[in-house]
Parts: C-alpha cells; sequence; structure tokens
C-alpha cells in the first residue's frame, strides 16, 4: 500500500510543471517538480535498503533525503540517520572521513531538533540526552565535558522518570569527574545531584514496567559512584553541612536532604545527621526523622527512648526493607536494655518484614544464650546453648556470610552444653529426645551431648 501511494506520488510530481524547488527551500514535506520526485525516490531506496540492514548503501539515498527534504519521513529520518553514521562510524578507519561523519551525525540530531524539537514523545530534551552519548562514544576530542554536560542536564531536567538510564548514569559520572577537578566548589551540587538522580531511578523503578532492571542497575552504579568519590565520607560531609542544619532548622525539605545524604553514606552516628533528624521530626515527623532520633537515643544509651521513636518510625514506613531495619535495630536497644522478652519478640517482627535475613536470628541466639531459663535448675538452664546454636545454625544456613561469626559462637556455646555426667540425672534430656526449653525461650530442640 505504502508502494502504491509513493508510485502515484511520483506520477502526480512528473505531470506538474518543470520547475523544481527542494523541501528544504519551501518548507514543505517533498519539494515540488523534479525535486520532489528525487526525494521521493531517494527516500524510497533508503529506507528499503534500511529494512534489510545495508546501511552503508542506505547512507547516499539518506543523505539526498536528509539535506534536501529534511521532514519527509519524520523523526525516523533522523533516528534512523543516527544508526547508519553510527554503523558508519564504527567501521572507519580513516581519521579524516571519521570526523567527517562525526560532524554530520551531530548535525543530524541538530537538523533534529530544528524540526522535531517539539515532539511529544520525543522531544529536545530526549534528542540532546542521544546527543551527548554519541558525542562521547565518537568524538576524537576528549575533553567533552563542556559540550556534553549541559545537554545531559537538558535530558535528565526535561525527561524526569522517562529519562534513559544511560543518560543519567553518564551525567552522573561526569559530575563525578568534575567534582574530583575541584572538590571544594563541586561538592555540595555533587551532592544534590546524587539525591535528584536517585529520586528519579527510585520513581522509574517503582513503575515496575520492562525497563526496571535496567534502572536497578543503574541505581546501584549511582550509589558506587557517590561511595568511591570520597564525598560519602563521614567528615567530608560533616564540613559541608557543618552550618547549614542550623541554617535551616525551620525547613524540612532541606533537612531531609541532608538526613538521606547522611543516611546514604552511612553516616548515622553523626551529631549533624542527628540535629537534622531531631529539627526535621519536629516540624514534620516521618519514618526517617523518627529513625534519626532513636539512633541518638541509642548512641546515648537512652534504650527507652531509642525504641520509643524505633516504634514511631515502624509505624509511620511503608516499605518492608526499611521496616526490618528499624525492628531489628530496636531488638538490639531492647536487648541493651536487658528488656530480653521485648528483644526476642522485636527480633521476631524484623523477621516478618523479612524472612530472608541472619541477623535476627543471631540476636536471637545471644538472647537465649544470655537468659536463665531455669535459674533454679543449672543442669537444665543448660538447654539454653541447644535452643542458642539451632538459632546460630538458622542464620548462617539462611545468610552464608554469617558463618564465621556463627561458627566462632557455635564453638563457644558447645562448651556449655550439658555433661553425660549431668543428663545422667535428668533423663529427660537423653540425646536425640525432644525438650522444650522453657522461660521467654519457649522453643522445642533435640537433646544433644
Amino acid at each position: 500500500m505504502k508502494i502504491k501511494t509513493l508510485l502515484l506520488a511520483i506520477a502526480t510530481m512528473v505531470a506538474l510543471p518543470s520547475f523544481a524547488v527542494k523541501g528544504v527551500e519551501d518548507g514543505s514535506k517533498y519539494g515540488t517538480g523534479e525535486d520532489s520526485i528525487r526525494c521521493l525516490e531517494n527516500l524510497s531506496l533508503y529506507t528499503n535498503y534500511y529494512k534489510i540492514k545495508d546501511y552503508n548503501a542506505a547512507y547516499d539515498s539518506w543523505k539526498v533525503v536528509f539535506d534536501e527534504c529534511p521532514t519527509a519521513a519524520g523523526t525516523n529520518l533522523y533516528s534512523q540517520g543516527a544508526y547508519i553514521l553510527a554503523y558508519k562510524l564504527a567501521g572507519e578507519k580513516d581519521q579524516a572521513k571519521r570526523q567527517a561523519l562525526f560532524e554530520e551525525l551531530m548535525k543530524c540530531y541538530d537538523q533534529r531538533v530544528k524540526y522535531y524539537g517539539t515532539n511529544k514523545k520525543y522531544p529536545e530534551s530526549y534528542i540532546r540526552g542521544r546527543q551527548a552519548m554519541d558525542y562521547i562514544k565518537y568524538s576524537a576530542d576528549k575533553d567533552y565535558l563542556a559540550t556534553v554536560l549541559p545537554w545531559l542536564e537538558q535530558s535528565v531536567n526535561g525527561r524526569g522518570v522517562d529519562a534513559d538510564n544511560d543518560v543519567i548514569q553518564k551525567y552522573f559520572e561526569l559530575l563525578e569527574y568534575r567534582y574530583q577537578s575541584d572538590k571544594a566548589k563541586y561538592s555540595e551540587s555533587f551532592i544534590d545531584s546524587y539525591l535528584k538522580l536517585g529520586d528519579i531511578v527510585d520513581k522509574r523503578i517503582a513503575k515496575a514496567d520492562k525497563y526496571k532492571e535496567a534502572y536497578m542497575i543503574t541505581r546501584n552504579n549511582l550509589n558506587a559512584i557517590f561511595v568511591n568519590s570520597g564525598v560519602a565520607d563521614c567528615a567530608t560531609l560533616e564540613g559541608v553541612f557543618s552550618t547549614k542544619v542550623e541554617e535551616n532548622k525551620l525547613n524540612d525539605e532541606e533537612l531531609e536532604k541532608i538526613i538521606n545524604i547522611f543516611d546514604k553514606a552511612d553516616c548515622k552516628e553523626s551529631e549533624i545527621y542527628f540535629t537534622a533528624s531531631r529539627y526535621a521530626h519536629a516540624l514534620n515527623p516521618v519514618a526517617k526523622t523518627a529513625v534519626g532520633c532513636a539512633r541518638q537515643a541509642f548512641k546515648k544509651e537512652e534504650f527507652a527512648n531509642a525504641v520509643k521513636f524505633y516504634n514511631e518510625a515502624i509505624e509511620l514506613e511503608q516499605v518492608d526493607s526499611l521496616k526490618y531495619t528499624y525492628a531489628i535495630e530496636k531488638a538490639n536497644a531492647l536487648y541493651q536494655s536487658k528488656r530480653y522478652s521485648e528483644a526476642k519478640s522485636s527480633a521476631l517482627q524484623a523477621l516478618s518484614f523479612d524472612s530472608k535475613q541472619g541477623e535476627p536470628y543471631m540476636l536471637l541466639a545471644t538472647i537465649y544464650a544470655t537468659v536463665d531459663p531455669y535459674p533454679e535448675d543449672p543442669i537444665l538452664n543448660k538447654t539454653k546453648f541447644w535452643a542458642a546454636v539451632d538459632k546460630l545454625q538458622t542464620a548462617k544456613s539462611i545468610e552464608p556470610e554469617l558463618a564465621e561469626k556463627a561458627n566462632t559462637l557455635i564453638n563457644s556455646y558447645r562448651k556449655f552444653y550439658p555433661t553425660k555426667e549431668e543428663v545422667f540425672f535428668k533423663p529427660e534430656l537423653a540425646p536425640g529426645a525432644d525438650f522444650t526449653v522453657g522461660g521467654i525461650i519457649n522453643e522445642s530442640v533435640r537433646c544433644r551431648d
């Protein structure tokens, strides 16, 4: 059908008077007269060659359409043209020819902006992002920062959650490079960009579309770049934000930004982090501000206050992985305050949020080894170590990274098992029998020697 339409268009053009005007000259789609025929013929040739992936053969005809009737094929002329030129660049060894192709590639993007920069689906912000990526890939000039950084910024700012994941990552890579060139000048903007880009990527991941995996990889790469940059060092962050907390103590948005930075950098014992959390919590209580207050109380060994804030954080939080973190931290606070039954409950609460974690079982083992289920019976009291070792075995089976620590505790606890002589007086503890350890442990174990 398309071929018939094209032939009809050519036939109609042939019947026109002999004067000729190119589309680029009169603003029409194909031009007029013989120039319109030339446009349509080359449009047909290049698109057919493109379909069969003969990109070298497609180039000459594409070039005619590109130069003479730049709106004849819509945005396809430019997306396909960029692919054709990139293909030719990849196979070209002569530097002069490579440079000519590169300049043509950049012109392809610029011309697309000229004619289709307001396209709703792929506007200028999208085009500049792709242009920046190709500039970096094919330019002979390796000092390209000043050229491409504005394009990447325009793309990310303009596209938001629709920004391409490779554009987001490359933008942050170059911002990190710029930060390393002048840390004092760019540290704050680099940190701000990390938070902004991370938020964009997190929102895109939350859409759960077919590109989710790609954006998850990008998220991990952003985190790695940030951590490895050196700006995430706690001392560096404290130097940057030492005065900003007081300056913004009534600005909950700025305080939240500071809290997020210190949280991502794992600077959760910094006084700046604590102060920002306290101010922000007074203005607008959310899970992150509550947990910051909890951690400050924990550091001060004000465990009752810490537990109160941890409970608030768990109630306010919506994400189970974060609820897990707050619950296990609360369990540790309860353990430190010798509230062992509540510590056990909190460890189990943490597992309800994430059952694939080994740390709650490690803590349960420690609690079991600490309490005295049978304070009046020293032999039965030793059964707590069987229950503790069972939890350690579970911990390392779920999370093999904990094996070394778990094995050390297992070897230590085994020394306190009931001896054969002691079991002689307690036949209910015969090896192989089932026994329910009492007290707050309240778990069935297999007796052993």
